[in-house]
């Protein structure tokens, strides 16, 4: 009784393989939920503002091999789960497989047939995590946007060095970011929505909502995982942030996605 996947694709090797490279952000230890259909992660950051979500199909996987009954959940050290995965060579499969007959270890191999790049092998420790699974009910959002996850990345990083909060205004013509504080002044970014990848407000809506910028800037340094990110805004809701690591916009893709709590004003 086994579970075995294998990642033979380049790009969608560094793509999981960079899932995890900024996780020690948000937390050190999650549970990975291996169902028959899809790998699953859910996680809290420890100050408890924001919430994340992997959702993998098996189909993504090149190869996808459940033979346990039901789901099996597996707790890890995800700072050392990217050191493991960081030394693969770029030539190299990826495999992941979890045995009942040793279910306190998780093994990790990279191969290549290239022979001038040497096998690798990897034995990594099981924990029991105690976390409870959230239900995040689907709510209406009033605003949404796509952009260039790397330029939006570029722009919460200048923002945050004039101060901790972001303020943001949208309307059907625009989108205004502002930082600001006594010590540093103030920074403002005008978006026109003909620059956006694609853009949708509720008619005649004006939003104003503010979020913390060191938060949403750890959830920017995922900008590389993807081209683009998505961003959905509802008053007095978390803002929700959707990296799809395949380019595809279908909800049963395979995506990372996040929920920010926002700021609540004085």
């Amino acid at each position: 009784m086994s579970i075995n996947i294998v990642i033979k694709n380049q790009i969608k090797s560094d793509a999981f393989a960079g899932i995890f490279q900024h996780m020690k952000l948000f937390t050190d230890r999650i549970n990975i939920m291996f169902e028959p259909t899809r790998l699953y992660i859910q996680s809290m950051d420890s100050a408890r503002v924001s919430i994340f979500e992997i959702y993998i199909p098996a189909g993504w996987f090149d190869n996808y091999d459940f033979t346990v009954s039901g789901g099996r959940t597996i707790g890890v050290n995800s700072t050392t789960l990217y050191k493991i995965l960081s030394t693969r060579d770029k030539t190299q499969e990826m495999q992941l497989l979890f045995e009942e007959s040793n279910d306190d270890k998780l093994s990790i191999n990279f191969t290549s047939e290239n022979k001038s790049i040497f096998d690798k092998q990897f034995e990594m420790s099981l924990f029991d995590i105690e976390a409870e699974l959230m239900e995040i009910p689907p709510f209406n959002t009033t605003a949404d946007f796509s952009i260039s996850a790397a330029n939006f990345a570029n722009i919460i990083s200048q923002l945050k060095m004039f101060g901790d909060s972001l303020d943001i205004e949208c309307n059907e013509e625009n989108i205004l970011l502002t930082s600001i504080s006594q010590e540093t002044g103030k920074m403002l970014v005008k978006i026109n929505i003909d620059d956006l990848t694609s853009y949708a407000i509720s008619e005649g809506e004006t939003m104003n909502i503010s979020f913390s910028l060191v938060n949403l800037h750890n959830i920017c340094m995922y900008n590389k995982i993807a081209k683009d990110m998505e961003i959905s805004l509802t008053d007095n809701f978390p803002m929700k942030i959707v990296y799809n690591l395949d380019g595809s916009t279908d909800e049963n893709g395979a995506r990372l996605v996040f929920y920010l709590a926002p700021k609540i004003s004085d």
